[in-house]
């Protein structure tokens, strides 16, 4: 065979298994959720205020084919059902909403959006309706890396044999509120019509490959009191006191 030909040939083929090769290296968030039956003992720490508490709970965790059942001190509370391209969670203590997530991911690729509150408020006087307002509350979640140890106080998650990473997903909220006034009270009340967009408000999801949630972390930045203004985009030296939210699993490994 011609010489020319064979190495055009190995070339196809090289690029070939290449493109095969990529669609392999996406990550099946899947793999990051409990996969046996468990019990999971949990504490969920605040500090609002200057005021810290802290409380425990435990998850029972209960695995089948492609369906997880999550209940929080005996009471129901998730359904994760695994499906062909998406995860979808079902929180039933939560009006039943639902959050689809992608199932294959690379870094950096869009792990969920999810309308965590929308919600319309008829705003009176007496018992005139005068507008309303909306509230859209949108959390958009993205994978942001891959690690092998996270610590958080007394708490330390590690890839104790190099089969259980660590996936770090990184949550932007936002809030919109859109306050409509009809144009005969505009003039005669206090509510400002128009939209207000808050400032993004950054959570972090930590998953551990076979055993599902370990750390759900929430840091506040303070940019302003009375009313509270979140803008975690702030540098920490204009934040205004401490304020977090955690959920951390005590691990047992």
């Amino acid at each position: 065979m011609n010489k020319n030909l064979i190495l055009l040939l190995s070339i196809v083929a090289f690029y070939g298994c290449g493109s095969s090769s990529s669609d392999k290296k996406k990550i099946d968030i899947s793999d990051y959720l409990p996969i046996k039956s468990m019990s999971k003992d949990y504490t969920h720490v605040t500090k609002i205020d200057g005021k810290l508490n802290n409380q425990t709970y435990t998850d029972t965790i209960v695995v089948e084919s492609n369906l997880i059942t999550i209940k929080e001190d005996k009471n129901n509370n998730t359904l994760i059902s695994i499906k062909e391209n998406e995860v979808e969670i079902k929180y039933l203590n939560d009006g039943n909403h639902t959050k689809i997530m992608n199932r294959k991911l690379n870094k950096g690729d869009e792990v969920s959006t999810y309308i965590k509150e929308n919600k319309t408020e008829i705003l009176k006087i007496g018992s005139q309706k005068i507008g309303e307002r909306l509230t859209n509350v949108k959390e958009k979640c993205t994978l942001d890396s891959f690690i092998d140890r996270y610590e958080k106080f007394f708490f330390e998650y590690i890839n104790y044999d190099d089969k259980h990473n660590i996936m770090k997903i990184k949550c932007i909220t936002k809030t919109i509120v859109n306050t409509k006034i009809d144009a005969k009270y505009v003039d005669s009340v206090s509510y400002t019509n128009g939209v207000v967009e808050s400032k993004d408000d950054v959570s972090y999801i930590y998953l551990q490959k076979g055993l599902g949630s370990i750390a759900i972390i929430n840091d506040d930045c303070l940019a302003s009191k009375l009313p509270d203004v979140i803008d975690d985009t702030l540098e920490p030296e204009k934040c205004l006191g401490e304020r977090y939210e955690y959920d951390l699993y005590q691990p047992q490994y």
